[in-house]
């Protein structure tokens, strides 16, 4: 029993480590956005000291300018720790190799480009 308990373990931690190793928080890094001449002006930045910044000022009246920290989960980056009067994306999926940020608020469907 005692065995198995250590390789249950072992295995766990490995797998563990293994999915840290698979994605490195630099692949995620960098500025993501819309065009230079979309409207909209929405920018994600997200350091690699694990920070963001998110702009967005699709609407005049109500533009959104925080900051915070970010996070991976499951394959998905988080935003947490910011302060903000409008709600916005704060789930977002990295995909075609770190070059392209997705979010779905609803019915709302963002897509970013890396700049």
């Amino acid at each position: 029993m005692k065995k198995i308990i250590q390789t249950s373990f072992i295995a766990a931690l490995l797998l563990t480590l293994s999915s840290f190793l698979n994605s490195t928080p630099t692949e995620f890094t960098g500025v993501y956005g819309v065009s230079e001449n979309d409207p909209s002006q929405i920018e994600l930045t997200l350091n690699e000291d694990k920070t963001f910044s998110y702009k967005d000022f699709s609407n005049p009246s109500k533009k959104i300018d925080v900051n915070g920290n970010w996070e991976l989960k499951n394959k998905h980056i988080h935003l947490i720790n910011y302060s903000s009067v409008y709600s916005f994306h704060s789930k977002w999926k990295i995909v075609d190799d770190g070059k392209i940020a997705k979010s779905r608020k609803g019915m709302t469907f963002y897509t970013l480009v890396k700049k």
